[in-house]
This record gives C-alpha cells, structure tokens and sequence, in this order.
C-alpha cells in the first residue's frame, strides 16, 4: 500500500498527452518523487486541483481539463474564484469526464474516496478587482 502526500507544482507526465502538465495541488505516493527532478507519472496521481488563473481562465476550464481526462486522472477539481465557484470533475474516460458536480461559495463539495470529506466553501474569497 502507498502512502500518498500532497504536491505543490509537480510536473506530471503521460504518454497520451504531448506535454506535462503542474497542477496547483496533486496527491502523489511518496515513492513516486524519490527520483531525480519534480515529475511524476500522472497515472499515479489521485486528483488534480487547479486554482483558475485570472490572465488565462482557458487553460484550466478547457485544455488541463481534456489533458487531465486524457492522462486519467481520477479528479479533477477546478476553484474559479472569479465565480466564486468549485467544480469537480470524475470518472475521466479518453478525452473527457463524465460526471461534473458545481458548487458555490457558501455550500459544500463531496470529495469522493479515496479523500471522503466534503470540503467547506464557506470561506472562498473571490479576486479583488
């Protein structure tokens, strides 16, 4: 059994997308980064979460989440504070995911197993302008 931590910016690669991807936050097993550099295969990767950038929305709402989809990635979880938003995004099949839950400040998010909590969006604070 792995023991799983969280990772801030590793480069995760698959040979089914073209370039590696560096979420904001991914849960990696602690064998995976024991090699040289910050990269690891994303088939080894529990979720991904990305906070949406305010110059490139694009990058995280429509090419990390084909990329995440195509490199299987089990979650995929989107904070837009520009919406005030959460969404998360399952069961990845070849270059899409099947089920989208959207969520917004004040509610909650079920994260599914293997996490199992729901995540309070109590305190989601939205870009200043």
């Amino acid at each position: 059994m792995s023991f799983y931590e969280r990772h801030e910016r590793t480069r995760i690669i698959s040979p089914d997308v073209s370039k590696g991807r560096e979420p904001d936050l991914t849960y990696l097993p602690v064998e995976v980064l024991s090699g040289p550099g910050n990269r690891a295969p994303a088939a080894e990767a529990l979720i991904a979460v990305e906070i949406v950038s305010p110059s490139d929305p694009g990058n995280d709402w429509m090419d990390k989440l084909h990329d995440y989809a195509v490199m299987r990635i089990p979650l995929y979880l989107i904070v837009d504070p520009r919406e005030r938003t959460v969404t998360l995004f399952s069961e990845p099949d070849h270059d899409r995911y099947h089920t989208r839950t959207d969520r917004k400040s004040g509610d909650g998010i079920g994260i599914p197993e293997p996490f199992g909590f729901t995540l309070d969006l109590a305190m989601l604070v939205p870009y200043k302008d």
